[in-house]
């Protein structure tokens, strides 16, 4: 399907919706609350221990983000290579 040709006044900038700015608090619950409807998971309380969790940092640099995902990939495959045998033989013969 094509689209039509746009009316003459097509070029004309779009009005914002500015949505009113919130308390930290009011919209890190809110960010909390969507997170806990669309994953099914709090993101403010501690998936080990089940204490509560802060927010204390919001990284929006994508090459920040680019450089903490290659330290986690680096780090999770160094692991990897260094976990221990399960049941390593002995070293000695009875």
């Amino acid at each position: 399907m094509r689209r039509q040709a746009a009316p003459a006044g097509a070029d004309a900038p779009v009005p914002m919706v500015v949505a009113p700015r919130l308390a930290p608090t009011q919209a890190t619950r809110r960010w909390a609350a969507l997170l806990r409807q669309v994953f099914e998971v709090d993101p403010l309380v501690c998936p080990h221990c089940a204490g509560p969790m802060r927010i204390v940092a919001c990284i929006t640099q994508a090459s920040v983000i680019d450089q903490i995902l290659t330290h986690l990939r680096t780090r999770a495959t160094a692991g990897a290579r260094r976990r221990p045998i399960a049941n390593p033989a002995p070293l000695h013969a009875s």
